[in-house]
Order: structure tokens, then sequence, then C-alpha cells
């Protein structure tokens, strides 16, 4: 790699691929340097002997940030929409057949007349709701308000859950502005399952990147970010690379912290979301396609199909169970959880080709919080207070959560380093 770069970007997850590729399209000299053995993060999609898996349940919305950065370089994701049918509710130890997937709650027996309206109007409504006013309102005091019966309560809890991946009662902190934009992404638009898994935009990027001059070095973990006469210093385990401009991509706050010296990164954000995770590989599809758990903090989902992830006949079922706050689950019970699901969804033992097990995967850096504002009071691209370090990630900036968040703060970071190096 150059000793001497214009832009160095530390990690090369889909934040950091972005933040290349947009720099490397103004003309930039970019360098990226990953502390593991290749590129994606936790976009990166793994085999599971035929099949492929993602680090987790994947899902690309259909509105937001991310799609729309990538079209704007040129890639188009594809995929296909979850299942519908085949779909069940899990509540109060029992299981509800949905006939057209999770927007037909309302239509079975679990609610109420009374409840069944107060919740249709209430799902109804987000689309026209202005959410500025919730960025400061807690998930939990909203939820307090926004219903009265506890089972309808329980499935705007389920449907929060299923579009933020983070639990609504463990994390009440959560800012009710930013899981209102997003469920009403989830029940708008939707989402996709991509074909190949997320490993589809990760190759696409590289090779985006690679063809425009960017450099990658990888198993290469950067010890310190120092400033000196020379400029920006970025010490790696092999080398030191001496740059005009450094983005940040890799890891949560903690991790920027470490790398730049800066302060109160952690504190801008609350705390990470994490699932526990079983990947299975099966020999056919299960009976039912997908579980949505209302008063349990469960999923499952059967990803391929839709999306090409195996032989023909095959599947792939992801399961999860969306941890709290200041969980530490116990390994033997999460998996009995998502083995419990994977029962409940029609899985017998014969039908099982392979499998991966995840214990406490971190899904998000840092959930948007009611009491900083929302996602407005997440850290901006430059928090670091060092002249030419800039941030991107799930944490990062006022926009979107998950990948939505990556790829806005990416591209905000590659116009903050580009003016840099003007």
């Amino acid at each position: 790699m150059d000793a001497h770069i214009d832009v160095l970007v530390i990690g090369a997850g889909l934040a950091g691929l972005v933040v290349a590729n947009r720099l490397a399209d103004r003309g930039r000299s970019v360098a990226v340097v990953e502390k593991r053995s290749g590129p994606g993060g936790r976009a990166r999609t793994t085999e599971l002997g035929d099949h492929l898996v993602n680090q987790g349940p994947h899902a690309l919305f259909l509105e937001g940030e991310a799609i729309d950065g990538l079209r704007t370089l040129g890639i188009e994701p594809t995929g296909t929409p979850p299942p519908t049918r085949g779909s069940m509710a899990l509540h109060g130890g029992r299981l509800h057949l949905l006939p057209s997937g999770p927007t037909s709650l309302l239509r079975t027996g679990l609610l109420s007349l009374r409840a069944k309206v107060e919740t249709g109007r209430l799902l109804a409504g987000l689309p026209r709701t202005d959410p500025g006013p919730l960025d400061g309102v807690r998930v939990g005091d909203w939820l307090d308000g926004a219903t009265s019966d506890p089972v309808a309560r329980h499935l705007v809890e389920g449907v929060v859950r299923l579009s933020t991946y983070a639990d609504p009662v463990s994390h009440r902190g959560l800012s009710a502005g930013a899981a209102v934009r997003q469920v009403v992404r989830g029940i708008g638009a939707g989402v996709l399952y991509l074909n190949g898994g997320w490993q589809q935009m990760v190759d696409a990027l590289v090779d985006r990147a690679v063809r425009r001059g960017v450099r990658f070095g990888y198993g290469d973990p950067v010890a310190t970010v120092d400033v000196d006469d020379t400029g920006l210093v970025v010490r790696t385990a092999s080398t030191d690379v001496t740059a005009r401009a450094v983005v940040v991509s890799a890891g949560g706050p903690s991790t920027a912290e470490h790398l730049t010296g800066a302060t109160g990164l952690s504190g801008a954000v609350g705390p990470p979301a994490r699932v526990s995770v079983l990947d299975l590989s099966l020999d056919r599809p299960p009976g039912h396609r997908f579980l949505l758990g209302l008063d349990e903090p469960v999923y499952g989902s059967v990803h391929g199909p839709p999306a090409r992830l195996g032989p023909d006949g095959t599947a792939v079922l992801s399961l999860a169970r969306y941890l709290g706050t200041d969980e530490q689950p116990d390994p033997d019970e999460s998996r009995a959880a998502l083995e419990a699901v994977a029962t409940a969804m029609g899985v017998d033992p014969s039908m099982r080709l392979g499998e991966r097990y995840l214990h406490a995967m971190t899904v998000t850096h840092g959930l948007p919080l009611a009491d900083r504002g929302g996602s407005a009071g997440r850290p901006a691209v430059d928090a670091t207070g060092l002249e030419g370090v800039f941030l991107a990630g799930d944490w990062v900036g006022p926009t979107g959560l998950l990948a939505d968040a990556a790829v806005a703060s990416a591209e905000e970071a590659a116009d903050a380093a580009l003016a840099a190096t003007r």
C-alpha cells in the first residue's frame, strides 16, 4: 500500500466501501484497510455447505438511503420480497395463522373488535404521522399512550421489533420518531431478500472500487490515527500511512474513540442492538415461511427461497431472538428458544443439512435515544474534533437506521473528506 494517500478509509464494511467509491469517483487516491481477512463486515455472506447465509437475518429496505446510495453508484440490488403465505404470529404460547403475512394480523381472532379498530387506526395513521415531534419521546412512553389493549400493544411491539431489529420492551429509551420512520418504511414499500445474500452488494462495491484504483489491505488492524508534521498518520500493524484525510468506518463509537482519542462518542448514542441467531439449511422449505413473536422477542423467516441462496428445492431459514440492553444470554437458553421457533415453523431433524449459531451478534452499534433527540443526536461525521478525520457507520449522523444510516453517513463523510482534500 502507498505510504501517502489522499484518503485512508478504516473498515471495509458497507459504509467504508461506499465512502471509497464516492471519493474515487471524484479523483481522490483512496486506500481501505480492514482488520479482517476480507471485505463486507456484517454485510458478509458465508457458505453453509451448498447454501449461503448472511450475518443474521438481513433485509434491504426498498425505500431508504442504502438502496438509493447504491443506485447512485450504478448498483441495482436484485432479490425478492419476503414470503407472505404460510406466516404465523406467536402470542401467549399459541400460534396464529396469518393468511397474507404480518399485515393480516388484524384479521386474526387474536384481537378483540375494539383492539382491532384501535390498532388498525394506529398503524394506518403512521404514514401520515409527522415523526419529528416523536424524536424526543421514548418508544416505551409512545406505546403507553398509543394503545390501552395489552394484546394490541404486543402486536405493535412486534411490528416495531421487526422493522428496527430492536426490542421496544427492553429498549424503552429508543426514539419513537426513529422507530416510526422505520415502521413506515417496512409497511410501505417493504424489503428485499437478496439473491446470493448481501455479499452481492459487497462484491459489486469492491469490484467497482478496484476498477477506479482503490487499494485494499486486509488482515492489517489499525492501532491509532495520529497527527504529526506530515499530516494524518494511520499506524497499522505492518506500516504507517500518511493521508490528507481519514474516514473511520470500523466498529462502533468505542472503536472510534480508541483509534482517534476522541471522547463523548459512546455517550451520544444508546446501547447496541444485539440478537442471537440460528441459521439452518434445509432439504426442503418448512410448512410455515414466517413467524413473528408478539409477546416473545423471536423471529423466523425463510430467506431462500424466495432469494436464491441454495440449490433448487432446498431452503435457508434464519431465526433470531432479540436481546435486551444489558442481557447476558445463556447460550443454551437462547438456542433452545430458537430451536422451538424452528419446530413451530415445521422443521424436523430429518430436514436439516447444516446449521450455524451466533450467540450475541451486533445488529447496530448504537440506537438513537429519545433523550438525545433521536437520530439527530447521534455523533456528526466530524465529531472526533480532529481536522480531516471523519466518521461513518450505523451510529453516525442524523439519518436512517441500520444499513440506511451506514450509507447516509458514508455519503456525508465522503463529501467532508472531499472538501478536506481540495
